[in-house]
């Protein structure tokens, strides 16, 4: 499952901790699986690394690489290595298709998330072993399908915003006193300690005292909280409402596990921490997380210990007086899941609190839930949703005045986990305004099977010519269906009673929707599924034509943007693969008019897939264009992330494409000859998207963009390593009749190892302006590494680097 190890003790940056010259592999090994299983995940990944490219067949150590990018919050970077360890040994590490799933997810490609949940279902279906994570599965997916539409909507009437306190390194857990003076949690490294929690790479937290004048934040720690500062990991508090006693969590001081201490403000001075009672510090479990209510009489934290219904539950306690809290109670299965529920918080409003949970439906790690207790003692669950929750981890929230404060680790933040905050008219607006969504997570699916049961609800149907909509039904009951039309494929009876809580009546329906769709099953088995028109060219010209038309649903109207197209030849081999833009409209340029095409979809959704239909077909005869190679971009083995100088090529490119609309680049990815085909194919895919992605971020309209996957290159030159890094590209070509493109630089393959200062002396350019065509943060340069050189220089050293042509 998605592994929370103490949440807000993690951390991105570390420091290379070996020199991989002088490191054979099986030492090399040894050190990473020891700092793997010690949980040094930051020193493994630097390990890991170098063993994978030494031995890229490696499934264990691509899965362990995955797994310590997870772990550490490099979701991107764990997305690639699972992909590749599914497809190197799948009997193997069946869960690599699950956490690869999820990391698309998390990475915000929910369609392709969606997909690939979906497939592990289905291929794990009976395996009694993995229930556990069959069940989530199909809580993700559902949270996939959410988020897909909750964050396509109009934004939030609460623009949210980073705090100017955020450091470079992972910042979390505000705890507010007033509307002036804020305690994070931090790892900066500019504390007064020097040791390093080895584990993630940062220094082991603090508690950091901040207070505001004119809007700018003082770090007054040393001057009044120093005291609880150990030398262990501290951090994550709240403090009482007089303000003179800070609740919060030390891990590592009297025992291994975390504990819930608190501090006493005595004549201006804070305590020495005092460690709570046993009935929260319970045993060799965990306690952390605390939040005291207004009245100080009730505390709520999260804890691992047992009798709860996963890892990490909330629970409550009552003080009977000075600091004796009574036994613990669960907070019951509505608020509690099988896997994590952590950081509770506490507002004005009664009968309400906040959590953060990754067990409950939401929109990727960490989700922002509100629990509302009703006068009938009924509990509902709400989620905040967007921009409080984002694909990412979310969490920490607290309520000051007119502000909301949260910790987040999203794209676009100064560190690790940041601070943002938003103005709330007040905080009981907010929550008046969050139960009036009637969105209550209850209904959702839920993890625990031991307490999940089919709400007996009325069943939302659709009618279509007397046939009910599949997709019209809730989560929980398409479950049911897909398992009615399992039993049926596989010749197995079915009944009412084997669906825990469904009626009769309910169970008739779903048997009704299980018929229809089974028979749609039958007939959508052909690859014709995703068909969409033929395209029939109107005139014949050697000079090529363009294409453009829109995709809509046929019964609606409405346009379908971000959906990828495919052009296909009269074999079925895809020509080229673009995507509607924000208006539904697609565009592909320099088609041959002397041979058939058609279009169909990607694969996606049989649903969504029956409604889609091509209108307004145009067609332009390519005559008077021209195209125009624009140059490469390179990647680093089996990856599709881009690197620092690719950036810049892509951002002159956006130039290019934004200041001629008329114009189509054409995307042509590679892979170099290691791995297998169907493997390399899906990762020249993901070269491709990755490009996509990136000029559409930058403003392009997607219509002019087209993507062609070339899959695995053979070798055609006795540099074998040299050719591999020059196959593992991205080719551009523009099509159109005005082209303006004067190319900057050059890119060119390292042949040996060099550095800055020689490459300045070989090529007559300055290290500052080779640093800074190429993105270059660091000083060092690793053999067969693409180097751009200014496109002026006349003389390359034959030495030093190899010509692509």
């Amino acid at each position: 499952m998605k592994q929370i190890t103490f949440l807000l003790f993690l951390i991105f940056t570390i420091t290379n901790s070996f020199a991989q010259s002088g490191n054979q592999p099986r030492e090399m090994r040894n050190r990473a699986d020891r700092f793997y299983n010690e949980e040094q995940y930051n020193l493994a990944i630097e390990y890991y690394q170098e063993l994978s490219r030494l031995s890229d067949q490696d499934a264990t150590i691509n899965f362990q690489l995955a797994e310590s990018y997870r772990k550490t919050f490099k979701y991107v970077e764990a997305e690639a290595y699972y992909l590749k360890s599914y497809f190197q040994a799948e009997e193997q590490f069946p869960l690599a298709l699950y956490y690869y799933a999820l990391m698309l997810k998390l990475n915000g490609q929910f369609d392709e998330s969606i997909r690939y949940f979906t497939l592990f279902l289905s291929a794990n279906e009976n395996k009694t072993e993995l229930s556990e994570f069959l069940e989530q599965t199909i809580i993700d997916r559902a949270g996939s399908e959410m988020a897909k539409i909750e964050i396509a909507k109009a934004p939030s009437p609460y623009p949210i915003r980073l705090e100017s306190l955020n450091s470079a390194f992972n910042d979390y857990a505000p705890a507010v006193l007033d509307s002036t003076t804020l305690v994070i949690t931090s790892g900066r490294i500019s504390s007064n300690r020097s040791v390093i929690d080895e584990r993630y790479g940062e220094a082991f937290t603090d508690n950091f005292y901040f207070t505001k004048t004119e809007n700018v934040w003082h770090d007054k720690t040393k001057q009044i909280f120093s005291i609880t500062n150990s030398r262990y990991n501290d951090g994550s508090g709240c403090f009482n409402r007089t303000g003179d006693k800070y609740y919060f969590t030390i891990c590592g001081k009297e025992r291994e596990q975390c504990m819930i201490y608190f501090s006493t403000l005595k004549e201006g001075i804070w305590t020495e921490p005092v460690a709570l009672n046993d009935n929260i510090n319970y045993k060799t479990f965990e306690a952390k997380h605390p939040a005291v209510s207004k009245g100080g009489d009730t505390l709520l934290f999260a804890s691992n210990r047992t009798g709860g219904f996963g890892k990490y539950d909330i629970w409550m306690s009552v003080n009977s007086g000075v600091e004796n809290w009574g036994p613990a109670m669960n907070m019951g299965n509505v608020i509690n899941t099988g896997l994590n529920e952590l950081s509770p918080s506490f507002t004005d409003v009664p009968h309400t609190f906040f959590l953060s949970s990754d067990g409950h439906q939401n929109y990727g790690g960490l989700d922002l839930y509100m629990a509302k207790t009703f006068s009938n003692g009924q509990v509902a669950l709400y989620n905040l949703d967007y921009p409080f929750n984002s694909t990412y981890d979310d969490c920490f929230i607290r309520f000051a005045d007119r502000k909301v404060y949260f910790s987040s680790n999203r794209k676009g933040g100064i560190g690790g986990f940041d601070i943002y905050a938003a103005t709330i008219p007040s905080t009981i607006s907010f929550i008046s305004k969050l139960s009036l969504k009637n969105r209550d997570a209850r209904g959702d699916v839920k993890l625990n099977a031991r307490t999940a049961k089919v709400n007996t609800l009325d069943l939302l149907t659709a009618r279509n010519e007397d046939r009910i909509e599949y997709e019209s039904l809730t989560y929980e009951k398409k479950k049911i269906v897909d398992k009615i039309i399992y039993n049926k494929i596989h010749n197995i009876p079915t009944q009412a009673s084997d669906f825990l809580g469904v009626v009769e009546s309910d169970y008739k329906i779903l048997l009704q929707v299980s018929e229809a769709r089974y028979k749609e099953h039958e007939i959508e088995k052909t690859y014709a599924k995703t068909f969409l028109t033929r395209v029939i060219l109107p005139f014949d010209s050697l000079q090529g034509v363009s294409i453009t038309g829109l995709l809509t649903d046929s019964a609606s109207g409405v346009v379908f943007t971000n959906t990828k197209i495919l052009l296909l030849d009269e074999s079925g081999e895809v020509l080229k693969t673009t995507q509607t833009n924000n208006v539904g409209r697609f565009r592909f340029t320099n088609i041959s008019s002397q041979r058939n095409v058609y279009l169909r979809l990607e694969q996606r959704d049989e649903n969504t897939l029956q409604k889609l239909q091509v209108s307004d077909l145009s067609f332009v005869n390519f005559k008077g264009q021209r195209v125009y190679n624009f140059e490469n971009i390179y990647f680093d083995f089996d990856q599709y992330s881009l690197r620092p100088e690719a950036e810049l090529v892509l951002n002159e490119l956006a130039e290019v494409l934004l200041a001629t609309p008329s114009m189509q680049v054409e995307v042509f990815a590679y892979a170099d000859d290691r791995g297998k085909d169907e493997y390399n194919l899906i990762l020249t895919q993901k070269r491709g998207q990755a490009v996509m992605h990136y000029l559409a971020s930058r403003g392009v309209d997607q219509t002019a963009i087209a993507v062609t996957a070339k899959g695995r290159q053979e070798n055609s030159s006795t540099y074998i390593e040299i050719q591999r890094q020059v196959n593992r590209r991205v080719e551009f070509y523009l099509n159109g009749e005005t082209i303006n493109a004067t190319p900057s630089a050059k890119t060119y393959i390292l042949k040996k190892k060099s550095d800055w200062n020689s490459i300045s002396t070989s090529t007559g350019v300055s290290v500052s302006e080779l640093k800074k065509l190429n993105g270059a943060a660091e000083d060092k340069i690793h053999i067969y590494q693409p180097i751009r050189i200014p496109y002026t220089v006349k003389v390359i050293s034959d030495i030093l680097f190899f010509r692509i042509i």
